[in-house]
């Protein structure tokens, strides 16, 4: 890990280089540019809400305003989408970018980094939106807020705890590079499981609290499932953050931190044990 690593470094500008050409290519020729990446989270905030809020009336306490329902569920989709995608692109990148790793010396540990910073750079839009919900409905519109599981009453507010924002997006990045690297080595032996992500990641998106709340599964008995999903923690951790200005609770981010330094660890190791194969495989 600790080559990775130093390579990492050694080729950080060409990392920040390939993230802003990344970011220009995302919509490029299309009329609204880069404008698609505010009109996509909003189109599935109005998608989500009229099918969860509206038609299943799901409701993360009692009463609740169904404004504040939405913004809960765009958090989720912004941070989850923000995962999915880059678990997708990084799983199929080596076979992509062949061309590249076969023909000259390239450092092909930058492709699942660089593009695991390009999907944090273009979930700062999402973020944003999130954070504008919540002055509109917390301070301007003053959405009634309605009390917690615990009896607190929750109401929109942005505060000090925004500044443990970059710490949940390194430590977002680190898990999902880290798996970034142990499926897109693994995608060289057996390609489908660029096809096998797509299903993993549909599965693993509903096993996750993001378009109802965690109590439905703790009332159904499946406990388990949200003890064992990194997901769950993250977007829980962003959500204390984002709409209700609390801080991250510790013992959470603890134990994702260490998850994601794990899972960094792994596939980091993986990717260099099979780096000097990645030629004749593709």
């Amino acid at each position: 890990m600790r080559a990775l690593l130093s390579s990492l470094f050694e080729h950080r500008r060409l990392v920040l280089d390939m993230v802003r050409r990344d970011l220009r290519a995302r919509y490029v020729g299309s009329a609204m540019g880069f404008f698609w990446s505010v009109v996509f989270p909003i189109l599935n905030l109005v998608v989500y809400m009229f099918v969860f809020s509206f038609v299943l009336e799901t409701r993360w306490e009692d009463g609740q305003d169904p404004r504040m329902v939405a913004l809960i569920m765009l958090t989720g989709i912004v941070v989850w989408q923000t995962f999915a995608e880059t678990m997708s692109r990084s799983t199929n990148t080596l076979v992509e970018n062949q061309n590249l790793i076969q023909k000259v010396v390239f450092p092909s540990e930058v492709l699942p980094v660089f593009l695991t910073l390009s999907a944090l750079a273009n979930m700062l839009i999402g973020a944003g939106i999130a954070l504008l919900g919540v002055v509109y409905f917390g301070y301007v519109a003053d959405v009634d807020a309605a009390p917690a599981a615990s009896g607190v009453v929750r109401s929109l507010a942005i505060g000090p705890a925004i500044l443990s924002l970059p710490v949940l997006m390194l430590l977002q990045a680190i898990f999902s590079a880290g798996l970034g690297f142990l499926f897109s080595a693994l995608n060289l032996y057996m390609r489908d499981v660029y096809h096998l992500m797509g299903v993993a990641l549909s599965v693993w998106m509903f096993l996750t609290p993001i378009f109802y709340p965690a109590n439905m599964v703790q009332k159904a008995g499946l406990e388990w499932v949200l003890k064992i999903n990194p997901m769950y923690w993250l977007i829980e951790s962003y959500r204390r953050v984002l709409l209700y200005g609390l801080w991250p609770q510790v013992r959470i981010v603890g134990v994702f931190a260490l998850v994601a330094l794990l899972v960094f660890a792994i596939g980091s190791q993986f990717f260099q044990s099979q780096k000097p194969r990645f030629p004749d495989l593709l």
